[in-house]
């Protein structure tokens, strides 16, 4: 974690005032004038006051935030509880992340006195795809007298994960989510599911099949089991990986279009009830099964912290689940147009952003 750090430092009106003083100053001294004497004691008395008065303690300021979980390039509101340390009450102060508010003028806390929390809310906007674990914030005061400006970093441990964005998925590719639902609707005479049964609804599970008024009568919630139309499987795969000899550094447009191609895609197929199996090809082969709200946050949260990979042959037994799928959607992060495991899917396979340019 970073170390909290201050300083005082002048403001432009303290700049022209302190040169004033040494003119005045240097006057009395070389003419030995009572006139001179005076101006230059009328000009030193303001900056020896502001900063005498200056807060010492401003980096000791204890900050408090919940964490954050937002997307790339989406406003929100962010509250701080800030918390004084000195004896005195700070007057003033001004609270700014640098990193949220690069368009945002800083937020005003007028008065903070010691042991008394005061509340801040402000509009902020992570712009990058990102996971961080500490915040940074820069807190400035120019009370009393505006000649010297009172400045300190305050670092805060706190989560802020900045999902990819979501964009819209091209016609292809609904098309062959709508083509894979339709296959596996039942042969009921009446469209939609059939109502089956109630049980337990499990944490992982999604919400919106929450019975309300069943739930609300036994004191637990219990969601409904239908029939009719059964949930499909879509199997992902995330290639994060370069092509031979290329460097990691470049086709960072391509690799940021393609995590937020597949955080959108995701989101599709849980709208449409489905369970979906994702293989992310990194160094270490990760894989996930996204049947839930629980597991499309870890989805999530681990697209946030992904990084081109060097290029690596992959285990067979890697693509055993996917293998068993009738179908599978296959993102090329990393620009790896050749792969030969795409070639080896038993099933069909649907290439998102094949002809990015």
């Amino acid at each position: 974690m970073a170390t909290s750090t201050r300083s005082i430092e002048f403001t432009l009106s303290g700049r022209v005032v302190a040169w004033l003083a040494g003119l005045a100053t240097g006057a009395a001294w070389i003419g030995d004038n009572a006139n001179a004497r005076l101006a230059a004691a009328m000009l030193v008395a303001p900056l020896l006051v502001d900063f005498l008065l200056k807060p010492r303690r401003l980096h000791e300021t204890r900050i408090r935030l919940a964490p954050r979980r937002t997307v790339a390039g989406a406003a929100f509101t962010e509250r701080l509880v800030v918390e004084h340390a000195g004896r005195l009450p700070l007057r003033e102060c001004l609270v700014a992340e640098p990193r949220t508010m690069r368009t945002e003028p800083p937020a005003l806390l007028a008065t903070l006195r010691a042991g008394t929390p005061g509340h801040v809310s402000y509009r902020a906007r992570s712009l990058q795809r990102s996971h961080i674990v500490e915040r940074v914030f820069v807190l400035m005061s120019m009370w009393p007298l505006g000649m010297f400006r009172a400045r300190a970093i305050v670092a805060v441990a706190a989560d802020l994960v900045t999902e990819p964005p979501r964009i819209p998925l091209s016609v292809e590719v609904v098309r062959a989510i709508a083509e894979r639902q339709a296959a596996h609707v039942g042969s009921a005479p009446l469209p939609g599911a059939d109502f089956h049964s109630l049980r337990e609804h499990l944490p992982e599970e999604d919400a919106r099949a929450v019975h309300a008024l069943r739930s609300a009568s036994l004191g637990t919630l219990v969601r409904r089991v239908t029939q009719g139309q059964l949930p499909h499987t879509a199997g992902l795969v995330l290639d994060l990986r370069r092509p031979p000899g290329r460097p990691l550094h470049q086709g960072a447009r391509r690799f940021e279009w393609s995590l937020a191609a597949c955080a959108s895609l995701v989101a599709e197929l849980r709208r449409r009830a489905a369970r979906v199996i994702v293989l992310v090809i990194d160094a270490e082969p990760v894989s996930f099964t996204v049947q839930g709200p629980a597991q499309e946050t870890d989805l999530l949260t681990l697209l946030s912290e992904a990084t081109p990979a060097a290029h690596h042959p992959l285990r067979p037994d890697v693509f055993d689940a996917l293998r068993r799928l009738e179908h599978c959607f296959w993102i090329p992060a990393g620009a790896y147009m050749a792969s030969p495991e795409v070639a080896a899917m038993p099933g069909v396979v649907t290439v998102v952003g094949g002809d990015f340019e």
